[in-house]
């Protein structure tokens, strides 16, 4: 790659697993990689560190991260929102790509965990950046990593999803790849929203089994727990009230039936990693 074909992205939540999987493949593209984390020195809460991350960028990829200790998780959202708006309004990179949901399109109505990107979503068509992608994902397969310990342990995994709907179910990887792809397509094509089904639509009992097996129990047992065992079990475990009622809400929509996805899927938005592929690849030690 010529260095006049070699271009900068700014990667908003650098050390995450979407952010560490697109900066990876720019990188192996040849391009250069300015990091947004606190792990790599910049934070969104300093102003001057992230306005020069995003200076003469040719592209960015934002994401709205979790703070899982928040005791307003909606307001964090909100705070990190200002602050990215703010530098991008002045440096006016030629392209983003926005982590979103497959619940944005329900717009400043979007309730739970996703909330926050839909707003994103809505503050960055504001600033007529033009070459815009909202990347709405499935349900993350890496969030099912938080019931294993209780699994191995217990041969039960619980959560408060329903296991009668199947839910589309991507890997953090194929987001970041993805990621890649768009910040670097030439011509760019869009369009402005893009949804990304993953490799496959499961219900949670299925995803259960298919941990169980890879972790060495056959037989596990899933259990739906109601939203009061949920939320105080999250809390028990270290996570904030706030943070465990946006779980809850985001259960909620799931359970009674929400529109999440606007498309079907198609080869389009789907993924190469199935949860099959992503259960058999877990490095976690069988009992």
């Amino acid at each position: 790659m010529s260095n006049a074909q070699r271009r900068t992205f700014v990667i908003t939540g650098a050390t995450g697993s979407v952010g560490r999987a697109a900066s990876a493949r720019l990188e192996a593209m040849g391009h250069k990689v300015r990091p947004v984390a606190r792990r790599s020195g910049v934070s969104f809460d300093d102003p001057g560190a992230l306005d020069r991350a995003f200076e003469g960028v040719d592209g960015a990829y934002i994401m709205i991260p979790f703070d899982y200790a928040a005791q307003d998780l909606h307001g964090r959202e909100e705070e990190i929102a200002e602050k990215l708006v703010s530098v991008l309004s002045k440096r006016r990179p030629r392209r983003v790509v926005l982590l979103s949901g497959l619940v944005a399109h329900h717009g400043g109505g979007t309730t739970g965990s996703a909330r926050g990107a839909a707003l994103m979503e809505l503050r960055l068509n504001e600033l007529l950046i033009p070459e815009l992608v909202h990347l709405r994902a499935g349900f993350f397969m890496e969030n099912l990593l938080q019931g294993i310990e209780q699994m191995i342990a217990t041969g039960v995994f619980a959560s408060p999803f329903s296991p009668h709907r199947a839910m589309p179910m991507v890997a953090a990887a194929d987001v970041g790849g993805r990621v890649a792809e768009l910040l670097t397509e030439e011509p760019f094509r869009g369009p402005q929203v893009q949804e990304l089904h993953g490799g496959g639509d499961y219900r949670m009992n299925e995803a259960a089994a298919m941990l169980g097996r890879a972790t060495g129990k056959p037989n596990v047992n899933y259990l739906q727990l109601d939203y009061g065992e949920a939320r105080e079990a999250m809390i028990k475990a270290g996570l904030s009230e706030s943070f465990a009622n946006a779980v809850i809400q985001t259960a909620r929509s799931f359970n009674e039936g929400e529109q999440w996805a606007l498309e079907a899927r198609s080869p389009r938005n789907t993924t190469v990693t199935t949860l099959e592929r992503f259960a058999a690849t877990l490095t976690l030690p069988k009992p």
